[in-house]
């Protein structure tokens, strides 16, 4: 049975091997670039400033961006750099990963304390000066309403990908809210997950318990159950992937599953690695991984 873990020349890993790298094995072993900073504030300043580069370079500054809620911190210091250097980011184009959906099947209202397109709305959106800021009709958000919508605005304003997508992977696995898709009796092909594109999921308990610690003190019932997400066809058709881990040890695993696991849709953060050419073939993504020191160190176990 071939090894679910190899390096970047195609070697069987085991897991053990894989969990117990050191730091600065990781990028070597992989061959995938790895930045890592002290602490996320020069992370959220270097993730700005991939931002900007690529507002910089779209002809006219028609850059297109796939953008999550998750890490944030990014967005107030993007909006900065904009002012102080009177960046025109009027022709900016942006497409928002995931909204919640709650128990009765509608789109949280931007007021609730967990929606995403209020998130966006406060840390970047307003945070840009009015002059410089891209038109409200150029932020893409799904909603339950509007799959068929989002669709259709990838393929006008980004038909061979979008320029730069910030992706990550939650502990199961998760890019955007798009999970493993294997449920009780339905089983899902690599080929027809990576077909997906924008729809509604069901959160998986991992993420729940995460967004609780994260966002609500612990109360998973104040975690929606459902979720609007774009799928992944259009975030692996992105021309640029930068794959960022912020929160903490927990994120060790999601990273090194990143980096070695044979892309599977079992585990979504793998397929990172990939990118959906035009013609619907596979190959290399263009990926950095980017984390603090906390994220980077290797997997052990102990008692709480």
């Amino acid at each position: 049975m071939e090894s679910e873990y190899c390096d970047k020349n195609g070697a069987a890993m085991t897991k053990e091997e894989v969990n117990a790298l050191p730091a600065d094995a990781l990028a070597e072993r992989s061959g995938i670039p790895l930045k890592v900073f002290p602490d996320t504030d020069p992370l959220y300043d270097a993730v700005a400033e991939v931002m900007i580069e690529t507002v910089l370079a779209a002809p006219d500054g028609r850059a297109t961006m796939i953008l999550p809620v998750g890490p944030i911190g990014q967005y107030p210091v993007f909006a900065r750099k904009v002012r102080d250097r009177n960046i025109d980011c009027r022709n900016l184009r942006t497409f928002h990963m995931d909204e919640f959906v709650d128990r009765n099947g509608r789109t949280v209202p931007e007021d609730h304390p967990m929606s995403f397109k209020g998130i966006i709305l406060k840390h970047l959106f307003t945070q840009i000066p009015a002059k410089l800021r891209m038109p409200i009709e150029q932020l893409h958000f799904p909603r339950l309403d509007n799959m068929d919508e989002i669709d259709r605005a990838f393929d006008e304003h980004a038909p061979d990908g979008v320029d730069l997508c910030l992706g990550g992977a939650g502990p199961a696995g998760h890019i955007a809210f798009n999970e493993n898709p294997d449920f009780n009796h339905v089983r899902v092909s690599d080929d027809e997950f990576l077909a997906d594109r924008t729809r509604l999921v069901m959160v998986d308990a991992s993420t729940v318990d995460m967004d609780a610690l994260v966002a609500s003190c612990g109360d998973r019932a104040a975690v929606p159950p459902f979720s609007v997400t774009v799928g992944p066809r259009d975030l692996l058709r992105s021309k640029r992937m930068e794959a960022i881990f912020f929160a903490g040890r927990f994120q060790r695993y999601a990273l090194r599953q990143v980096m070695f696991l044979r892309p599977t849709h079992r585990f979504p953060g793998s397929l990172l690695k990939v990118r959906i050419q035009p013609d619907g073939s596979l190959t290399r993504q263009n990926i950095t991984v980017w984390a603090t020191e906390m994220e980077v160190g290797p997997i052990t176990t102990q008692t709480i």
